[in-house]
């Protein structure tokens, strides 16, 4: 089963900031509560703001709102010029980000969403992402390309062709995967957002690259050579600039923070 990247809305189901927080631990106080909230396995609603104006007041009562019916959430307010958090706001450039504005921060460190000036209830709620697509996110935030092997039970083992493409010296070096359970209805969404089908005995494969390209979704079947083809095709076959592959569909080197 093979899916053609053009079908595949992923930039809509995995929505990638293109921010690196590197090893997510940040001096201050702010950074602190982001890094506890990490161990605690809890999302950080990160929330910069200049000053507490009428519009801050609002932002931080919709993040109240949905942050008390949660426990697997907590508010790190982060005011931009208090200077003991200055890695935590030059990580997120937060002072060129209109004020005010909240980052949702994944347990793995994975940043799930940024909404400047405003943001309501539901927007929240939809960045409260699934494990299996919070690891996808960090590991494209790390320029990652991301192997999704999505099993039908704990035995599957990951496809000896996909095995072969992630020991590939091209690609052994920058890949990652991430294995989760067709049956788990914690990623039901994220799998239907990705249209991956979870109705098959054998695994079902999608390799995404950064920023958030989907290279396309691929049966337990798949060659090496029918991804080596499909890396090609999307231009992500390499990290030369030169690549003829690359050149051909119009991109450049990976910007890197």
């Amino acid at each position: 089963m093979k899916t053609c990247a053009k079908h595949r809305g992923l930039l809509v189901a995995v929505t990638c900031t293109l921010i690196s927080i590197g090893t997510n631990v940040y001096a201050g106080s702010g950074g602190e509560a982001v890094s506890t909230a990490a161990r605690n396995e809890q999302f950080a609603l990160v929330m910069f703001y200049k000053n507490n104006d009428t519009a801050a007041q609002s932002m931080h009562r919709t993040l109240k709102s949905v942050a008390s019916k949660r426990d697997d959430a907590v508010i790190v307010p982060v005011q931009v010029g208090d200077p003991s958090d200055k890695s935590l706001i030059e990580q997120f450039d937060a002072t060129r980000i209109p004020m005010p504005a909240v980052a949702v921060i994944a347990p793995n460190g994975a940043i799930c969403s940024v909404f400047p000036q405003r943001v309501n209830p539901q927007q929240l709620e939809a960045a409260f992402v699934s494990p299996g697509q919070a690891n996808c996110l960090k590991a494209l935030q790390d320029n990652k390309i991301t192997v999704l092997c999505v099993k039908p039970n704990s035995d599957a083992t990951i496809p000896v062709g996909v095995r072969q493409f992630c020991e590939d010296p091209l690609y052994r070096n920058r890949n990652e995967i991430v294995t989760i359970q067709a049956t788990d209805p914690a990623e039901a969404q994220f799998l239907r957002q990705l249209r991956v089908r979870t109705d098959q005995r054998t695994p079902v494969v999608a390799v995404l690259a950064p920023p958030g390209v989907m290279v396309g979704v691929f049966g337990s079947n798949v060659t090496l050579d029918e991804l080596n083809k499909k890396m090609a095709a999307a231009g992500k076959c390499c990290d030369d600039k030169n690549c003829k592959h690359r050149q051909a569909n119009g991109q450049s080197t990976p910007n890197r923070r």
